[in-house]
């Protein structure tokens, strides 16, 4: 069975610089049409998905906002999906909703946070305040033995403090932390300049945080990273597992395209250069967005040689080989 990718609308009570969405709620107002789905919408759409996949993840905009959210997780758990919700926490600090959420299992919550202060992060939030209650989210969540994960969206505001929020999130405590490469849509295309970092000045303090996490027993992956910005660390690539995947459904609101495989539409929007044919990571290796090269170029990407990888299984069954790993094993 596959996985499903709800979108159940695009409202949401922070406004990161680096949020991909700002397109499609562009159209939408522009359609004169609203910017969030009906609770009858969403359930239509659950039950019409499950026959096609049992991981379900809920996210937006921001799901936890909406009146008819402990409604929503309910249902999708009466058609026994197991449910991820992509949310910024800061609804989680109320802890009513939170006690309201202890009664559902089969279900963990992936929170953002962007930097270890709130200066940063609510920088990157551009909403005061959106710091503390974030964390309070987490520590609500913890107290009541719901899981969670953490995810990172890199920026220019946050890669230089990558450290620092790694070992915050170790002592909130976090388990799991994805660090994230920004994908240059939405408010992350307009603001490109303010926002999207180089991979080459990215690429240290990736690896640090990746040593830093390991060294307190926590779980790590990084997202849209290429192979050739990762060596030494490549099990850590979240892609390899998306690939063992078999369908991956999206349904983006706000776009005409319905309903498609989020496994074969995302290497149609990444980009190969001809220098990629000599890595021996090729085969598995997706490359970074195409909106990367468009303003960066591919000068950064240059290929790994040795023995050539035919299969992200190949990649996943190495031991980590670093002086934090001790007997961590990333399987």
């Amino acid at each position: 069975m596959g996985s499903i990718d709800l979108k159940v609308g695009y409202s949401c009570n922070d406004a990161c610089l680096h949020c991909v969405v700002d397109d499609f709620r562009d159209s939408l107002r522009d359609k004169h049409q609203p910017q969030d789905k009906t609770l009858d919408a969403i359930k239509a759409e659950m039950l019409d998905a499950r026959a096609r996949g049992s991981e379900l993840t809920i996210t937006g905009g921001e799901p936890t906002i909406r009146p008819d959210f402990v409604e929503i997780i309910r249902y999708a758990r009466s058609l026994d999906y197991s449910i991820c919700v992509q949310t910024n926490g800061r609804r989680l600090s109320d802890p009513k909703l939170a006690d309201a959420l202890q009664e559902f299992t089969k279900i963990s919550y992936c929170i953002a946070l962007h930097g270890h202060t709130a200066e940063i992060h609510d920088k990157i939030t551009q909403r005061p305040g959106s710091f503390a209650e974030t964390v309070k989210g987490f520590h609500n969540l913890y107290e009541r033995h719901i899981p969670y994960t953490n995810k990172i969206v890199l920026s220019k505001y946050n890669y230089q403090i990558l450290t620092e929020l790694c070992t915050f999130i170790a002592d909130l405590p976090a388990k799991t932390v994805n660090i994230a490469y920004p994908h240059a849509q939405g408010r992350a295309r307009k603001l490109w300049e303010q926002v999207v970092p180089r991979y080459s000045d990215v690429a240290p303090y990736v690896h640090k945080a990746i040593q830093t996490l390991l060294s307190r027993g926590v779980y790590v992956s990084t997202e849209s990273m290429p192979f050739c910005l990762m060596e030494g660390y490549e099990p850590f690539i979240a892609e390899l597992r998306q690939q063992l995947n078999d369908y991956a459904e999206i349904n983006q609101y706000g776009s005409e395209q319905g309903i498609m495989d989020w496994s074969k539409v995302r290497l149609q929007i990444k980009a190969k250069f001809p220098q990629c044919q000599a890595c021996r990571f090729t085969k598995v290796c997706e490359g970074p967005w195409n909106e990367y090269p468009r303003m960066f170029g591919d000068k950064e990407f240059t290929p790994l040689f040795g023995q050539p990888v035919n299969d992200c299984r190949e990649v996943l069954a190495q031991k980590v080989r670093h002086e934090f790993a001790g007997a961590f094993d990333v399987l």
